[in-house]
């Protein structure tokens, strides 16, 4: 982060949400706070990072320590990444090993998967694989806000969030990003390289004044050949021979006053030169070819280098000064549009009446491609805290229509009609109790949704898919299916929580997990604010 202000900033951020917490804070916990703040107020920078790393995709092989084992490495988007991971995990659960042979871990019948896949296409067994990826969004984020997303729990950039939601809907992602006006990044790129590609063409046509900017002024004894108390070492160009460290005292030849002789090759500075056998005996050497000339030609040249440094330092300054003020004239303009007063709403019924009508129609169109079904699972809209965070109900579009409607048939058909008393109607709810052990999909995705990852203190895995939704007290206890009475798992904390004796877990029904270990120091952790 180049920026101190900003870093500054952060770091008051950071220590603020600390002190709100009123609890031990895990070192992963504050990384992904850090993150989170960072990617947010930092967003034109880790657009450019992220160009640029975009650029740097490939597959690498290196050798792993054993020999004949060696390590394939694939750098690519976190959301292929993640769909990639994902398929070859399904693709190893429909492996099976043979009766006779060796039981193969999971990771190595993804190995086997992926050679299957890659270097015998057709010929594999092995059946089509959907992958799901859960992409989290706010509000502000689809409509052209910094808010970072969230894909598989893992932090990406607003910008990947806003195309990857668009690709899943099958939506035109040129026509999303004139709408909320997000390429502002890629708008600042553009703009900056053709401002280059000016200034490296005025430098090479001269068009540039000739003297740069003044630095500060010398200072007595700085670091200038030849001045007082410096040494000096000689640099000769390639066939002028060095000379001996002389002053104005060593001025004879050999055995002459200092006592120090020219070396065999070259003449002292003050000697004749030696005649040359093809000129006449009363010729004069040419000028120019004694060490004195050598010398000041060697200055000569370095006073020109030295000129030419200044010159390029000079326009390297002011290039960057313009830079500074054109990217702080684009933050402004940006500040001032739709997506910039969206940015600083403070939530997001603030951000949708800060948005133009063009970015409500494309967030709503966005929302319809997919609520009938177009993807895995319909888009989920949570409805949240606006001071804690804390997730309340969770709907869809269809649900949130039929809630803010009176029911009535002509209504229905057109929700934004409807201007009736709603007093009575159910309006939106956290999911209620499931009949039986399992959880239904409703309160599944409702508990997914607010645990996200593993609620144990300092773990940050994510929830399986399958299962790991515990009940606080035993369902043969009489414990109930209920939001208050599940909190999300991974495997290991799962069973560690049944397994390890002397820990106990208190869950209270805002979803707020305590963990006591059997020496009497507790840890609390809340659910993710959404």
């Amino acid at each position: 982060m180049a920026s101190d202000t900003l870093r500054a900033e952060i770091e008051a951020d950071l220590l603020a949400w600390m002190a709100e917490r009123h609890r031990v804070t895990s070192p992963a916990q504050l990384g992904d706070k850090a993150r989170t703040l960072v990617a947010q107020r930092d967003a034109a920078a880790a657009a450019r990072r992220l160009t640029k790393a975009l650029k740097e995709r490939g597959i690498s092989i290196r050798p792993e320590r054993a020999d004949g084992m060696a390590a394939v490495t694939v750098v690519c988007t976190l959301p292929e990444a993640k769909a990639l991971h994902a398929a070859l995990v399904q693709c190893a659960d429909t492996i099976v090993d043979e009766p006779a042979g060796p039981v193969r871990t999971r990771g190595q019948k993804m190995v086997d998967a992926l050679l299957d896949l890659v270097l015998r296409p057709g010929e594999t067994e092995l059946p089509p694989v959907r992958v799901l990826l859960t992409i989290v969004a706010s509000v502000a984020t689809t409509l052209g806000g910094d808010a970072p997303g969230e894909v598989d729990g893992e932090l990406v950039p607003a910008e990947m969030a806003r195309q990857l939601a668009c690709a899943f809907a099958g939506f035109d992602s040129d026509a999303t990003a004139a709408a909320t006006g997000t390429p502002w990044q890629e708008a600042e790129q553009a703009e900056l390289a053709a401002w280059w590609d000016e200034l490296e063409r005025r430098v090479l046509a001269g068009e540039l004044p000739d003297e740069p900017d003044p630095g500060p002024e010398p200072q007595p004894d700085d670091a200038v050949p030849g001045a007082p108390g410096q040494e000096v070492d000689w640099l000769p160009e390639p066939g002028v021979p060095r000379p001996e460290d002389t002053d104005d005292t060593h001025t004879g030849a050999a055995g002459g006053p200092g006592g120090s002789s020219p070396p065999d090759t070259a003449q002292s500075p003050d000697t004749d030169v030696q005649p040359d056998p093809e000129l006449p005996p009363d010729t004069d050497p040419p000028p120019g070819s004694g060490w004195w000339a050598q010398a000041d030609r060697a200055v000569e040249d370095a006073g020109a280098a030295l000129h030419a440094a200044r010159m390029a330092l000079g326009h390297a300054s002011r290039s960057v000064r313009t830079a500074v003020k054109a990217d702080a004239a684009t933050e402004a303009v940006w500040a001032a549009s739709p997506a910039g007063q969206v940015n600083t709403a403070p939530d997001a019924l603030g951000a949708l009446a800060a948005a133009a009508d063009a970015q409500r129609e494309q967030l709503a169109d966005l929302l319809d491609r997919t609520a009938g079904g177009g993807l895995a699972d319909r888009p989920r809209i949570a409805l949240t805290d606006a001071v804690t965070g804390a997730l309340l109900p969770l709907t869809d579009l269809p649900g949130l229509r039929r809630a803010g409607t009176c029911g009535r048939p002509a209504c229905r058909r057109q929700p934004q009609t409807c201007g009736h008393d709603l007093t009575g109607r159910p309006g939106l709810a956290r999911p209620g109790p499931t009949d039986g052990y399992t959880p239904g999909a409703q309160l599944d995705r409702f508990l997914r949704a607010r645990d996200r990852r593993c609620r144990f203190p300092g773990c940050r895995r994510r929830v399986p898919q399958a299962g790991e939704l515990d009940h606080h007290r035993p369902y043969a206890d009489g414990g109930e299916t209920a939001a208050a009475n599940l909190a999300g798992y991974c495997t290991s904390d799962h069973r560690s929580k049944h397994q390890a004796p002397g820990w106990r877990h208190d869950l209270a029904p805002d979803g707020t997990l305590t963990v006591t270990t059997p020496t009497g120091l507790t840890a609390v952790t809340e659910p993710p604010p959404s």
